[in-house]
C-alpha cells in the first residue's frame, strides 16, 4: 500500500514538472512539435514500465524524461525528498548531485538543493559531508542558513561535539529564540563531561552560561546546587533550590535527596521549604506532599499525619499516597486487620510498579525516570513528571 502510494505521488509529481518542462522548452524553441517528441516516448515507456509492475525501471526512465529547467527543479528536489522519505536514499543522493552540478540553477535554487542533499547524508551517517555542505551555507549567508544551522548542530549533537554543539546553537539562538532550551542543555552536557574530568570551575562556567540562556533550565539548577554542597558551600545551594521551586515545582521531588543533604547542614528550613512547594502549586506533586509527612511524623500524632496525607489524595487521587497511608497504619492494627492491609498492600504495590510517572509533552514517550532529552524525539526538556491518577 504504501509502495502504490509512492508511485502514485511520483508519477503526479513528474506529470507536472513534464508538462511544465515541456511547456518551457516550447518557450525557447527547444521542442518544435507538441506530440511524438523524444521527451513523449520516454514518459509513456516509463507508464509502460509501470503497468507492468517495474517500479524501479519506470522511476529510471521518468527522471530521464524530464528536463532539468528553472521550472522544473522543485520538481526534481520533491522527487528526491521521495526517494530519501521512502528509503532509497542512494538514490536521492543522486538525483540531488546531479542538480547541483547544473550550472543553470539560481542561487536559492541551488541552496535549496545543496540543503537537500546535505539531508541526504544525514540520513546515511555521512556526517562530514553533510558538515561540509551545510557550514557552506551558513558562511554564505544563504536564506537558508537557519536551516542549516539547525541541520548543522544536530551533527554535532549527535556526536556528542559539545563544543561545537554550543558555538553553532549560539548562532541558531539568534535566529530561532526558541532554541535557547536546547542551547542551555549543551551548556550542562559539557559541564557534565568536565566534572567527570574533576573541572569543577570550568564545569561551574558552562552552567552559569546555561542559565544565562535559559533561566529556566532545571538541569542546571540542579547541578549547581549539587556542585555547591560537595565543596561545602549549603548556602549557596539553598539558594539553587529555593530557585527551582519557584521557577518549576513539579521538578522539587528530583531535588529531594540534595534539600535533606541542605537541611542536614543547617542551611535549610525542609519544613518551611516542603510548605511553601506544596502551598503555591494547585496540584503539587505527591512525592513533595509525602516527604511532608515525613517531617510531620516527628512532631504529630498518627491521625494528624494521616489526615494531611488524605486531604491531599482525596483532592488528587494518588496510588503513591495510599500506599504510604497502608504503611503508616500498618504497625497499628491487630494482627487479622494487618494481614488484609498488607494483601491490600501488595496489590496496590503492584500497581505502582506498572506506573511510568514521566511522559514526553511533545511525543507521548512514556518512562520509568526522567531524561532530559526524550529518548523518542530527542527534544530537550520535553519530558516531565505526571499527576494525580496519571502518576502513581
Amino acid at each position: 500500500m504504501q509502495e502504490l502510494l509512492f508511485l502514485g505521488l511520483f508519477v503526479l509529481a513528474l506529470g507536472i514538472g513534464w508538462f511544465l518542462g515541456r511547456r518551457e522548452a516550447i518557450k525557447v524553441g527547444f521542442m518544435l512539435e507538441p506530440h511524438g517528441s523524444a521527451l513523449d516516448r520516454q514518459y509513456f515507456i516509463g507508464l509502460n514500465y509501470l503497468l507492468n509492475e517495474q517500479p524501479d525501471e519506470a522511476i529510471e526512465t521518468f527522471i530521464r524524461a524530464l528536463e532539468v529547467n528553472p521550472e522544473t527543479v522543485e520538481t526534481h528536489i520533491a522527487i528526491g525528498k521521495l526517494f530519501c522519505q521512502r528509503g532509497d536514499v542512494e538514490r536521492a543522493i543522486k538525483v540531488h548531485q546531479n542538480l547541483l552540478a547544473r550550472p543553470n540553477l539560481s542561487r536559492p535554487q541551488a541552496d535549496r538543493v545543496q540543503l537537500e542533499l546535505a539531508r541526504d547524508y544525514l540520513a546515511v551517517g555521512m556526517l562530514n559531508r553533510a558538515e561540509r555542505l551545510l557550514e557552506e551555507l551558513v558562511e554564505a549567508a544563504s536564506p537558508l542558513r537557519a536551516e542549516a544551522l539547525i541541520d548543522l548542530v544536530k551533527v554535532h549533537e549527535r556526536e556528542h561535539e559539545w563544543d561545537s554543539a554550543i558555538l553553532v546553537g549560539t548562532k541558531l539562538v539568534q535566529e530561532r529564540s526558541a532554541f535557547a532550551v536546547t542551547l542551555a542543555h549543551y551548556h550542562c552536557e559539557r559541564a557534565l563531561v568536565l566534572l567527570q574530568g574533576n573541572n569543577q570551575s570550568a564545569a561551574r562556567k558552562h552552567l552559569g552560561q546555561a542559565l544565562d540562556t535559559d533561566s529556566g533550565c532545571i538541569r542546571a539548577m540542579l547541578m549547581l546546587a549539587e556542585l555547591d554542597l560537595d565543596q561545602g558551600q549549603p548556602q549557596a545551594a539553598q539558594r539553587w533550590l529555593n530557585r527551582l521551586a519557584e521557577k518549576d515545582a513539579d521538578f522539587v521531588p528530583q531535588a529531594l535527596p540534595l534539600i535533606r543533604r541542605c537541611a542536614d547542614n543547617g542551611a535549610l528550613d525542609m519544613v518551611q521549604y516542603l510548605d511553601r512547594v506544596i502551598a503555591s502549586s494547585a496540584q503539587p506533586q505527591v512525592l513533595s506532599v509525602l516527604a511532608r509527612a515525613d517531617q510531620l511524623k516527628s512532631q504529630a500524632s498518627l491521625h494528624e499525619v494521616s489526615h494531611f496525607v488524605l486531604a491531599h489524595i482525596q483532592q488528587q487521587p494518588s496510588l503513591r499516597g495510599l500506599l504510604y497511608l497502608i504503611d503508616l497504619h500498618l504497625d497499628h492494627v491487630e494482627a487479622k486487620g494487618r494481614d488484609n492491609l498488607l494483601i491490600l498492600r501488595g496489590i496496590v504495590e503492584a500497581l505502582v510498579v506498572d506506573k511510568l510517572p514521566y511522559r514526553c509533552a511533545s511525543c507521548g514517550f512514556l518512562a520509568k525516570k526522567l531524561h532530559w532529552q526524550c529518548p523518542t524525539c530527542h527534544g530537550w526538556s520535553t519530558i516531565r513528571p505526571l499527576k494525580g491518577r496519571e502518576a502513581a
